[in-house]
């Protein structure tokens, strides 16, 4: 709950700063249309069983397809081939990020393949985090989970929220296209240990 509260504002900063970049035909007709289908199965999946095993399976998926993923940046050019049974993907994006609020991972699987620019990616996804995370915090606030200390806790992680995003738009400025993928490669390896450690 927490983070999804600190998801919007930063999402919302990204979408205001690049508005001009998001590919809306592939946002719309694509990704949100599909992981919007899968959010609502993970939420109420979230509801009425425990995501233990498959928050590892999850884990484990992302940390072999990042693998993958770096080892062919590495190899190549830096071009990828457009992710095979991509709508799958993103249906399962969009029921993991209903369960745990972190889909990311394997929509940005598919997301790095499909977008080529790098100002492209960060808008097209920051506006899809940020219809998902609106679409979870209205669910939240429903059931009554939205507390005191839930916005206490946000209003302290707010500072580490402002200086993230300055990093972030250093690094953005800073990193050609294909840096720019391997760091988005490292980050989904990073989050697949994440999710196993937890």
């Amino acid at each position: 709950m927490v983070l999804v509260i600190i998801g919007c504002v930063q999402s919302s900063y990204l979408v205001a700063r690049g508005f001009r970049h998001i590919q809306w035909r592939l946002l719309l007709t694509r990704i949100l249309l599909f992981a919007g289908l899968g959010l609502p199965v993970g939420i109420w999946f979230y509801h009425h069983f425990a995501g233990a095993q498959l928050k590892i399976l999850l884990g484990v998926f992302i940390i072999l397809v990042s693998l993958n993923e770096l080892v062919g940046l590495y190899r190549r050019s830096g071009e990828l081939k457009p992710l095979p049974l991509g709508i799958l993907v993103l249906l399962l994006g969009g029921f993991i990020h209903g369960i745990f609020a972190t889909g990311g991972p394997l929509i940005v699987m598919f997301s790095s393949r499909a977008l080529k620019e790098k100002a492209a990616f960060r808008a097209t996804m920051s506006f899809l985090w940020l219809s998902l995370n609106f679409i979870l915090l209205i669910t939240f606030i429903l059931s009554h989970r939205i507390t005191k200390t839930t916005l206490q806790t946000d209003a302290i992680l707010l500072p580490a929220l402002l200086l993230g995003i300055l990093a972030g738009e250093l690094l953005h400025q800073l990193a050609d296209e294909k840096i720019f993928r391997f760091i988005v490669q490292i980050i989904l390896l990073a989050t697949g240990i994440f999710l196993l450690a937890r």
